[in-house]
């Protein structure tokens, strides 16, 4: 005999709550399945036909009404059990769910027991599909329903709705006293999440990540793609013990990744010694090609301060080349186990192609990030440059802040006139979109 766990699909568009539903579900013995909006848990219902489906109520694309309404009328799933969760204790929200022909509800907040209770009744008895030719007219509170239900259905619902109601009033000291736990599992929970965040992905990939176990690819028609490599690294490998040699590429990259994050671009990867961050993902904005020449100057000032007064051999000194280019990409997650974010396209071969024919501690850009920024910056055109595979590209070598937009003599620092600039590009992009 074939024995397989009971199946359940949690619907919700807040990442947090499904991955602390779908945690409380699993440890309780159950097998989850999780989806974001009404929509996609339609399609995955036919598919992988759960045994009860525990939805939201208020989602985008598609309403947990609209999809018990959806799962009823339709043949294959009209057995599986819905709760509905909701926080709008109203008649017009019970009955349209009665409407919809949801098999229970739940209102939040909701203990764990109230939770599981209401499963395991429902997964033992599991709803007979009412017959289309029974439909209860009620009219309440000046609103007419029409309940394709039988009247058991109905009343058992309406009971089970009350008794939720009481449920909670009885329990209100119980949770009181249960907070200070409660607060704690949540706050363990926060910290696994935001150490995922900061320490693997962008904060918006991690939530839907963690939520749901997977995250939609996106096109983006406008993003910037930064690149930088050590000079001659490969020579000082040989010499470095691998404890020192790791060291030494987080000496750097660890200044980098601070950087990067201060101006608004995120680390994508390293790979060696080469470092790869992104500007205009997955938030998108209009200001990232100049994001990401303020963080370039910033990363080789870094480095060549650090050449010029290092005096000793215990971190070497490490000049860096960075290409950047502007353009379309495509960006996702990748792997079942080990997820990585990464990013794919013709921009990001261009831009390693950039950094590849870069100068010692310089910048350089293609023509279409210096279009984007040459009202910011200093540049100096190389002209046409042949690069391997793609042939003949203009290049740019970044210099500094153009002197009247900049704080300081070196022009690392935006003065105020620059800060005005960049806010008015930012806020050009927010109205044309």
């Amino acid at each position: 005999m074939l024995e397989t766990k009971p199946r359940i699909l949690v619907v919700d568009d807040h990442p947090a709550l499904v991955t602390l539903t779908r945690h409380k579900l699993i440890q309780k013995g159950y097998e989850v399945l999780t989806a974001q909006n009404g929509q996609d848990a339609l399609e995955l219902s036919r598919t992988e036909y759960p045994d009860l489906i525990l939805s939201d109520v208020d989602m985008p694309v598609m309403t947990g009404f609209e999809l018990c309404e959806h799962i009823k009328k339709d043949s294959r799933l009209n057995k599986i059990p819905i709760i509905l969760v909701t926080s709008m204790v109203t008649t017009d929200y019970i009955m349209k769910g009665i409407e919809a022909g949801a098999d229970n509800y739940l209102t939040k907040p909701y203990d764990d027991e109230t939770l599981y209770s209401k499963i395991e009744h429902l997964l033992i008895n599991p709803p007979v599909p009412a017959n289309e030719t029974e439909t209860v007219k009620l009219n309440i509170e000046g609103k007419t329903y029409n309940v394709q239900a039988n009247y058991s259905h109905l009343v058992n619902l309406l009971i089970s709705t009350y008794k939720n109601t009481l449920a909670q009033n009885n329990q209100l000291s119980k949770m009181q006293s249960g907070l200070n736990a409660a607060n704690k599992e949540l706050q363990l929970t926060k910290q696994e999440h935001e150490e995922l965040i900061h320490n693997i992905f962008p904060e918006k990939i991690a939530e839907n990540l963690l939520a749901y176990g997977t995250v939609t690819p996106e096109r983006y028609q406008d993003s910037t793609i930064m690149f930088t490599d050590f000079e001659g690294f490969t020579k000082v490998v040989p010499q470095l013990k691998p404890e020192k040699l790791i060291e030494s590429l987080s000496f750097y990259f660890d200044e980098f990744d601070d950087i990067t994050a201060k101006h608004n671009m995120i680390k994508i990867k390293t790979i060696g010694d080469s470092y790869m961050a992104a500007g205009g993902l997955p938030n998108r904005n209009y200001t990232h090609p100049v994001d990401a020449i303020l963080a370039a100057l910033k990363i080789t000032d870094f480095v060549r301060s650090y050449g010029e007064r290092n005096h000793n051999n215990e971190t070497p000194y490490l000049p860096i080349r960075i290409g950047i280019h502007t353009g379309k990409a495509v960006v996702g997650v990748i792997g079942k186990k080990r997820f990585a974010y990464d990013i794919w396209g013709e921009t990001v071969n261009l831009a390693a192609r950039l950094e590849q024919h870069s100068g010692k501690n310089a910048i350089n850009i293609s023509e279409t990030t210096y279009m984007r920024v040459k009202d910011f910056f200093e540049c100096e055109s190389r002209g046409d440059v042949n690069t391997k595979y793609t042939g003949k590209i203009p290049m740019y070598f970044v210099k500094r802040i153009k002197p009247e937009l900049s704080e300081d003599e070196e022009g690392l620092f935006p003065n105020r006139l620059f800060i005005r600039e960049y806010n008015g590009m930012a806020r050009k992009h927010n109205t044309e979109e």
